[in-house]
């Protein structure tokens, strides 16, 4: 956080500001570090389908195997039933026992023609399993490489992450320390239930809830000399000149994960959530109203400034507690949703986009 930008701030407030990004950041590497597990079971199950797909493929390859030799094995039964019968027809006394013997030859022949053509259609069908086993083993090899490449990929950015983790606790324990007990106190309670426990205030407005200040509440915290809480949502405020430029308060864009209010989408607006993820940009928006997830967009090579910039040059950004937002997928949490809209200036919630917007 640029402090420099903000001349008249009570010392405990400047340390918040950057105890709270600091404490931010580190609620996203944590989230990212936890997510591993489930990450690299994917990862395992995806592997685990191509083998199954090989193994399957051996195991038809092996039945046609064994129906093979039982066809040949029925074959040579019956060549040994009608070796019977030609012997048992040179002692027959009577033509009818002479014609019943010839019948069971000629049933047993025609068993062998049908059990032969069983084996021609079981070795046709060998061919092509053997063509499916080469396709599922090629599958399985580009799989496995392609496997082991995330997996590497994966543990590489966890212990990146580690590491950053390591330093961020170093420093919120440092920056911890040189801040007042009472102000402490206080920020770590409205972090707990809010996710953020400090805010700006400019234009005689939180920014945290987007609530107006009572005069005399704003005219203490244009002072500075002490530490003022907003009488909405209990954040405490520090100062931001009108003249301050929205860019300078967007301290979480260029993160991984960005939340905004698009006030020129849609009929009333729409939330979005902007993603960087192994070098490709995601833009997922979500109604204002009912928190339902409505599109997604994603640009292959490009982080999120890159790919949606024109999205977000008229965009608020939106303060939330990751926590409550990080398996968001089709519908938004009531929680976080309410928490998102108290962030709106009633004025935007309700203006209607112009046409062909």
């Amino acid at each position: 956080m640029l402090n420099f930008l903000y001349p008249v701030m009570h010392p405990d407030l400047a340390k918040l500001m950057d105890l709270q990004q600091v404490e931010g950041e580190i609620a996203r590497l944590n989230a990212e570090v936890a997510a591993l597990p489930k990450h690299l079971q994917a990862i395992e199950t995806k592997l685990s389908a191509a083998k199954n797909g090989v193994e399957k493929a051996k195991a038809a390859i092996k039945a046609d195997e064994l129906a093979k030799r039982k066809y040949e094995n029925d074959i040579q039964g019956q060549h040994e039933k009608i070796r019977k019968f030609r012997e048992q027809s040179s002692s027959v006394k009577t033509n009818e026992q002479y014609k019943a013997l010839l019948a069971e030859i000629s049933f047993a022949e025609q068993e062998i023609r049908g059990l032969e053509d069983k084996i021609l259609e079981s070795m046709e069908d060998a061919e092509n399993k053997e063509r499916q086993l080469k396709a599922a083993e090629v599958e399985f090899k580009a799989e496995t490489l392609e496997i082991e490449k995330e997996k590497n990929e994966a543990r590489a950015i966890t212990e990146k992450d580690e590491k950053r983790l390591a330093e961020l606790r170093q420093t919120e324990s440092a920056l911890r320390t040189g801040i007042g007990e009472d102000s402490l106190s206080q920020y770590d309670r409205i972090a707990r239930h809010r996710g953020t426990g400090i805010a700006g205030a400019r234009d005689q407005r939180c920014l945290g809830c987007q609530i107006m200040l009572r005069p005399q509440v704003f005219a203490e915290i244009r002072r500075g000399d002490r530490v003022v809480a907003c009488d909405s949502c209990s954040r405490l405020l520090y100062f931001i000149p009108s003249d301050t430029p929205d860019a300078a308060l967007r301290s979480n864009v260029g993160a991984e994960r960005t939340w905004m209010f698009l006030p020129h989408v849609g009929q009333r607006g729409v939330f979005a959530v902007f993603v960087n993820n192994k070098g490709n940009a995601h833009m997922r928006t979500f109604d204002v109203e009912t928190g339902r997830f409505l599109e997604k967009h994603s640009e292959k090579g490009k982080n999120y400034i890159q790919a949606f910039s024109a999205q977000m040059e008229h965009g608020r950004e939106l303060f939330v507690d990751e926590a409550g937002l990080a398996e968001e997928k089709d519908q938004l949490p009531s929680e976080a949703l309410e928490d998102l809209r108290r962030q709106i200036p009633h004025s935007q919630e309700q203006a209607p986009t112009t046409a062909g917007e």
